[in-house]
């Protein structure tokens, strides 16, 4: 269950270029009681950190794309510049080495490969919320 503060549901950016998941993973985590925000392009995303103040933020990150480590690196990076403190989940479609050590060197907490489940997602928000506040 999504800690709540005044009243407020907690707050989580998703950043998702696949429409579908994107907005399927937004109704679940909004049924669940959290206030999800979808945004499908990076640079909306960015422009949208400050005023959204999300309490977490799932990226996902398209390897199939020629540029995608460094477009992701970068996005990591304004990321922790806007909302140092929030925890960054990384979501993906295939697993590797340099990737995942891109991934962890540039601030994300975890890295999921799609397909995951979002009982899974919400496990390891739970987690990453609460150890936040620790």
């Amino acid at each position: 269950m999504p800690s709540r503060r005044n009243g407020e549901r907690t707050r989580v950016m998703i950043v998702e270029q696949d429409l579908e998941f994107g907005l399927k993973l937004a109704d679940w985590l909004a049924t669940h009681g959290y206030h999800p925000a979808f945004i499908s392009t990076v640079n909306a995303a960015i422009d949208g950190l400050a005023g959204f103040r999300p309490q977490a933020v799932f990226v996902g990150l398209d390897c199939s794309a020629s540029a995608a480590k460094v477009d992701m690196a970068e996005v990591l990076l304004l990321i922790q510049t806007i909302c140092p403190s929030v925890p960054v989940i990384m979501m993906t479609d295939q697993r590797s080495e340099d990737l995942t050590q891109v991934v962890f060197r540039q601030g994300a907490r975890r890295l999921l490969v799609k397909p995951v489940e979002f009982s899974y997602i919400s496990e390891v928000l739970q987690s990453e919320l609460s150890a936040k506040v620790a």
